[in-house]
């Protein structure tokens, strides 16, 4: 049963790189992807299998629907609210979060760019950080870094996914690296 469980979320994680987007206009219009005062909707989806620092092997799921405002060129700042819910052995756990982010576009080719971000995010619910000591509910702050490889479509619409490294702050420390993905567009 235990294998089927790792093949599940497995699975489930491919799925998830495999859905990411976003957008790049190459002409008129309110310009390429990065332009000052554009707004960007977008939603980052992960999930996780592995081992993290405080021992334990466990799968996740992670969305986090989110909006971006860039201020100048390229830069960006932005906030978003996520789900993220932790499933192994025992109960699922869940958490609710909004947080807050900056981030800077890299074009790299025409249709491509990189776009790293750094984030906060508080969490309420279940401390999903603690959960594999047996810790109850809590909030928790996480800092964030992710740098999505984006592909843009079609002007507008990109899709991408990137690593992300996220820093659990509480009565331990707990460290996470990731793929995510994402998908989104602008205007």
């Amino acid at each position: 049963m235990k294998a089927n469980q790792w093949q599940a979320m497995a699975v489930a994680a491919g799925l998830m790189v495999a859905s990411t987007a976003s957008a790049q206009e190459t002409g008129g219009g309110s310009g390429s992807f990065g332009s000052a005062g554009q707004i960007v909707v977008s939603s980052d989806a992960y999930g996780n299998l592995g081992y993290t620092t405080e021992g334990a092997g466990y799968g996740y799921f992670h969305l986090a629907p989110s909006a971006d405002y860039f201020l100048k060129g390229n830069l960006s700042v932005g906030a978003n609210v996520q789900l993220r819910v932790l499933f192994g052995e025992g109960d699922t756990l869940a958490a609710f979060g909004i947080g807050g982010r900056v981030g800077y576009n890299i074009p790299l080719a025409e249709k491509i760019s990189v776009w790293p971000k750094a984030g906060v995010t508080l969490f309420v619910g279940d401390d999903i950080i603690a959960a594999q000591d047996g810790t109850g509910a809590a909030s928790t702050v996480i800092l964030d870094g992710y740098a999505p490889f984006l592909f843009h479509v079609t002007n507008h619409f990109f899709v991408g996914g990137g690593p992300r490294l996220a820093i659990g702050l509480g009565d331990d420390v707990d460290v996470t690296f990731g793929v995510s993905t994402t998908i989104g567009g602008y205007f």
